[in-house]
């Protein structure tokens, strides 16, 4: 629809001192006029080419849009928090006499919801002209003296239906449930929220997200972005989006995870689930037919992590060590053992007594292992002289046991054994982006694929790398004497 001529234009809005007071960068600021159909310079026209699709009009206002922005790009303060006030104080929507206007922005979950409306309150209290509008400020709401209501709500289609919504806002819209067997999927609060916007010609409807997995509705409106006139959409990257992110700091996170950074960064849609590791990566640090290194080296410190099982997994342990001299992270040995629903292994059995014998091998005194099962595991290893040290398993702290996995594998600072069955599960591991943008490691959960050696190998080597490259000989071993202080 045409430009409706507002008083103020939103961007004077924002950079005016005595009214919003923010700061804009030059991305940002062509971003909004490219929403309200504002004149622009040739620099902005430039920008706005750079990050629209075929189908935009300029000087065309747009009742809808998405904005598909790395991470830092001011998404939530500067768009968001903005063109809610914006709405809220400056817009006419034509109100029936004692009907009530929202402003309507939504998010997740209340923790996100919650970020949005610290931007927006802020903004109001340090604004002398705003601030003496507002008639009383809840929880969730700010009410206004024109008839308009602020109202910051985690998404749930069923709480739009009744609301006179003239304007919605939809942040980190990406990270939302897209399921069907979820109680809000996106595709159902979007759906709530048009008809509740039907009768205000100056209605805003936009989706404001990092990008993350390859289905919905922010999804749908970026694969259509060269077709559909009716929509605005915006595409831009962090550095371009927010230039105070030091380059120094982007070009880390690319080195640290590349695949990672595309989507977080570069705002670029990725698959929900991929592979974590590449075979080819795997196999650049198998050491080829080693299957198992003997402990002759009396210098080294020797570490070991198990994944304890009794019925359908297997119970592993992994045994590794540091080399100083090489810089290298070594895994020495794997061991499994199988039990079943009718045969559950026996910790007190055949386990313990080989986990013993290798306790007596490579001396590493006790081992690591997730708080799953863990008091009992405690209990019997002390009572046999081994130490035994928990480590929470979260999909957080999983990821990032994963992490310096495949921080050391793609160093090449990792030595692995020639031993298919770990092979086979570290190349069966997937990444899973979870809502919220955590990420959720393991096996494909379906099937007999498993993660039993994968696991202990992660959590041996995130244990490992938190002494290396720092240990020097003698750290290892004053490491070792720490750790046979169970013997």
């Amino acid at each position: 629809m045409r430009q409706s001529n507002p008083v103020i234009d939103i961007v004077q809005a924002i950079e005016d001192p005595n009214i919003i007071g923010d700061k804009l960068s030059p991305a940002q600021r062509t971003a909004l006029k490219a929403l309200y159909g504002l004149p622009m310079s040739e620099a902005e026209l430039q920008i706005a080419l750079q990050c629209v699709g075929k189908a935009w009009g300029p000087g065309i206002e747009y009742r809808e849009a998405a904005f598909v922005c790395g991470r830092r790009g001011g998404k939530s303060d500067k768009l968001a928090a903005n063109v809610a006030i914006f709405e809220a104080f400056f817009r006419p929507h034509n109100l029936s006499t004692g009907e009530t206007g929202i402003v309507l922005l939504l998010a997740q979950n209340m923790r996100q919801a919650k970020v949005v409306k610290g931007y927006i309150e802020g903004k109001i209290e340090r604004s002398p002209i705003l601030r003496r509008h507002v008639v009383t400020t809840r929880a969730q709401e700010i009410e206004l003296d024109n008839g308009i209501t602020i109202a910051i709500y985690p998404s749930d289609f069923r709480s739009i239906r009744g609301l006179s919504v003239v304007s919605c806002i939809c942040d980190e819209i990406a990270f939302w449930w897209t399921e069907d067997n979820y109680a809000n999927p996106d595709v159902e609060v979007v759906k709530a929220v048009r008809p509740a916007m039907a009768t205000f010609p100056n209605a805003k409807l936009l989706l404001i997200s990092s990008p993350y997995a390859m289905h919905g509705v922010l999804w749908d409106a970026w694969r259509k972005r060269d077709e559909d006139p009716d929509t605005l959409v915006w595409h831009a990257p962090t550095a371009l989006m927010n230039p105070t992110v030091k380059k120094r700091f982007l070009a880390k996170e690319e080195a640290r995870d590349p695949e990672n950074f595309r989507r977080e960064f570069l705002a670029e849609f990725t698959e929900a689930v991929g592979a974590f590791l590449s075979p080819e990566l795997i196999q650049s640090c198998v050491v080829k037919g080693r299957t198992e290194l003997p402990a002759n080296r009396p210098e080294f410190c020797y570490l070991a992590a198990i994944d304890a099982a009794f019925k359908g997994d297997r119970f592993t342990v992994a045994i590794g060590h540091c080399d100083p001299k090489e810089k290298k992270l070594v895994i020495d040995c794997l061991r499994g053992w199988q039990g079943s629903s009718r045969e559950p292994l026996q910790l007190t059995g055949g386990v313990l007594a080989e986990l013993k014998e290798l306790n007596r091998t490579y001396r590493f005194g006790q081992v690591h292992a997730d708080q799953y099962g863990s008091q009992p595991l405690k209990e019997v290893f002390l009572r046999n002289r081994l130490g035994f040290e928990e480590h929470t398993f979260t999909n957080a702290s999983k990821a990032n046991i994963y992490g310096a996995l495949r921080t050391h594998l793609m160093e090449g600072t990792l030595e692995l054994l020639d031993h298919e069955d770990s092979l086979k599960e570290l190349r069966g591991l997937q990444v899973e982006l979870l809502p919220g943008g955590a990420t959720k490691v393991g096996h494909a959960g379906y099937g007999k694929a498993k993660d039993d050696y994968a696991d202990a190998i992660a959590l041996l080597v995130s244990i490992m790398s938190e002494l290396f490259p720092n240990w020097g000989e003698l750290g290892c071993l004053l490491g070792g004497r720490r750790e046979l202080d169970f013997l």
